[in-house]
C-alpha cells in the first residue's frame, strides 16, 4: 500500500471520529427529556443520565390520595427514564451499531414496560384507592379526667412583696443628663 494513501486514510477516519465525537457531546447535552404523568398530576424533567433533575406538581395533584400521587409520580419517572434512555441511544447512533461503547450503553438503559406490566401497574393503582378509601380513622382516646384538687397543705403560699419606694426615672436615651459632665459620659 501506497504510505501517502494510508496516511490520507488514517487522516480521514481521524477527521470522521472528531465529528462524531463532537455530534455525540451535543446530543448528549440536549438529551434531557420533559415528561407529564398520564392523569397531568406530575410534570419531571430527567437528565441524560437518568436522573430526576426537577418535579413538578400541577393543579390535579391537590386532591389526590398520597398513594395514588406516589403511584403518578412513579409512573411519569419511569417514562422520563424510558425516554432519556431512548435519546442517549440515538446520541450514540453516529459511532455505529454494534459497536462496543453502543452496547455498553444499551446494557444499561431500564427495560420497557410490556403490556402485562402496564396491567398490573394499573391494577396495583386500584388496590392503592381501595386501601385510601377504606383507612381507618386515627383511633380516639377518651378524654383525661381533670386533676384533682390538691390540699391546701401542698399549695404555695406566696407572702405579698413589701412596698418599696419606686426609683426615679432615667432620662431617656439621646436626652443628656444634667449633672453628667460631658467629659465623662459614664
Amino acid at each position: 500500500m501506497d504510505p501517502d494513501q494510508w496516511l490520507r486514510d488514517v487522516e480521514t477516519r481521524l477527521s470522521d471520529l472528531k465529528q462524531k465525537s463532537a455530534d455525540l457531546a451535543e446530543n448528549l447535552a440536549t438529551a434531557t427529556v420533559a415528561v407529564t404523568s398520564d392523569d397531568g398530576a406530575v410534570n419531571v424533567t430527567i437528565s441524560p443520565s437518568g436522573a430526576l433533575q426537577n418535579l413538578e406538581l400541577t393543579q390535579r395533584a391537590a386532591g389526590m390520595s398520597p398513594g395514588r400521587l406516589t403511584a403518578s409520580i412513579m409512573e411519569a419517572i419511569r417514562r422520563g427514564q424510558r425516554a432519556a434512555s431512548a435519546k442517549m441511544l440515538d446520541a450514540f447512533a453516529p459511532l455505529g451499531e454494534g459497536v462496543e461503547s453502543t452496547t455498553l450503553v444499551q446494557s444499561f438503559l431500564p427495560q420497557e414496560e410490556d403490556e402485562g406490566e402496564e396491567e398490573s401497574e394499573e391494577r396495583d393503582l386500584k388496590a392503592v384507592d381501595a386501601l385510601d378509601e377504606e383507612s381507618a380513622p386515627p383511633p380516639s382516646y377518651p378524654p383525661r379526667p381533670p386533676a384533682p384538687p390538691q390540699p391546701a397543705a401542698y399549695q404555695q403560699f406566696v407572702p405579698p412583696a413589701p412596698a418599696q419606694p419606686t426609683p426615679p426615672a432615667r432620662p431617656a436615651r439621646g436626652q443628656p443628663d444634667l449633672e453628667e459632665d460631658e467629659n465623662h459620659p459614664w
